[in-house]
């Protein structure tokens, strides 16, 4: 175990996750809230013999792109950790770190993708608010399981904003949210215009992408950045036509929705069995099939062993199980879609991909959560 100690850096650049990196004779050492070109005094963690995390003491010179966070619990807060960069850095930034995954992770050279632009605040559709010990309205705090308690949120979008204004000091919220989540300290929340669905009170959220009505679950998984996702899906399903395609890790169906238009049939996997009745309800058309398994079992199914002209994925941070992968290999789709919240997964299985004889033809990054570290993926594949 390596003691703590305090070190003067230079961070070279931001990694996947945000931190900065810098070396100390050799060894690379990650710096959360430090920036590229600046010099730094941080205390190393104890910890692994290759490598080193640190806490940031003082900045000593500065990056011209630092600027001062907005937000008064930056810092302390667990959602955000790029509030001090301003934004056309956050986004060169994600770009890099997207080019770089696939350099480093796949070993395949790509020019830097463009990553499309959000509104930098009050862009966060969908939240996870928790209740502190004195029961007020609050986010857990960053590194822990302490919730602190919280007067607003920057980047909430303005019907969740202002939800948190109007009940922040108080524990007038707690009573009736306590007895429908069953005593839980924490509970999803939804906004969308002037509309606020709380999780126990208004379980079922419509909303309307690309002028498509999509209804999903307040507890289940959804995109959090409305004001982008009109983008990502028209890039995702845009140009796609044919006999057969599958929308895999289909959640409630919105990307089959929109392809099921323009395919003669339809096959959308979901394990989720509440998410997958949803998506019978949002995608149209009736040469649809439904199944609710898991993508393990549903590689080995007869389904699976149609022949697809497009197959869409869009897989936990995770990525593809290896047998998923190996499934993709053997069917040999004309084309993949591959929608990814994690660089480095979608890097790793880019890789396989374009060594089993698929060409990587289309890369672009979108910024669905700005002022945090994470970056939203989209690439197309074609056969060679």
């Amino acid at each position: 175990m390596v003691e703590s100690r305090e070190v003067r850096l230079r961070i070279e650049k931001l990694i996947a996750g945000g931190d900065g990196l810098g070396f100390e004779e050799g060894k690379a050492v990650f710096v959360p809230f430090s920036l590229p070109g600046e010099t730094v005094l941080a205390r190393t963690l104890p910890g692994k013999r290759d490598f080193s995390r640190a806490e940031l003491i003082q900045v000593l010179e500065p990056s011209s792109g630092r600027i001062v966070p907005p937000c008064p619990v930056y810092g302390e807060c667990g959602g955000c950790n790029l509030q001090h960069l301003e934004y056309s850095g956050q986004l060169e930034a994600k770009s890099h770190i997207v080019a770089e995954a696939f350099s480093r992770t796949a070993h395949i050279e790509v020019e830097t993708p463009p990553c499309a632009p959000s509104e930098t605040f009050g862009y966060r559709n969908r939240m996870q608010l928790h209740f502190t010990r004195d029961k007020r309205i609050g986010l857990m705090r960053r590194s822990s399981t302490e919730v602190i308690a919280v007067d607003s949120c920057p980047v909430a979008e303005l019907a969740i904003r202002t939800w948190i204004e109007a009940n922040a000091g108080s524990s007038a919220a707690y009573p009736e949210l306590s007895a429908k989540l069953g005593g839980t300290d924490r509970f999803l929340v939804f906004g969308y215009g002037d509309e606020l669905w709380i999780e126990g009170k208004q379980d079922i959220v419509e909303v309307e992408v690309a002028g498509r009505a999509i209804r999903f679950h307040v507890k289940g998984f959804f995109q959090s950045n409305l004001g982008l996702l009109e983008s990502l899906v028209s890039m995702a399903t845009g140009g796609l036509s044919g006999a057969l395609a599958a929308d895999l890790y289909c959640g409630v169906g919105l990307f089959g929705s929109f392809l099921a238009p323009f395919f003669e049939r339809l096959v959308c996997v979901e394990q989720n069995e509440h998410a997958l009745e949803l998506a019978k309800s949002n995608v149209p058309g009736a040469g649809c099939e439904f199944h609710a398994a898991s993508m393990e079992d549903w590689v080995l199914s007869a389904s699976a062993k149609q022949r697809f002209d497009l197959v869409l994925v869009d897989p936990p941070r995770t990525g593809l199980a290896p047998v998923v992968r190996s499934w993709l290999f053997c069917s040999r789709p004309a084309t993949i879609v591959y929608v990814s919240c994690d660089p480095v997964t979608l890097a790793r299985d880019s890789g396989e991909l374009v060594r089993s004889g698929y060409e990587l033809r289309e890369l672009r990054a979108f910024d669905f959560y700005p002022q945090t570290s994470h970056v939203e993926c989209y690439a197309r594949f074609g056969l060679r």
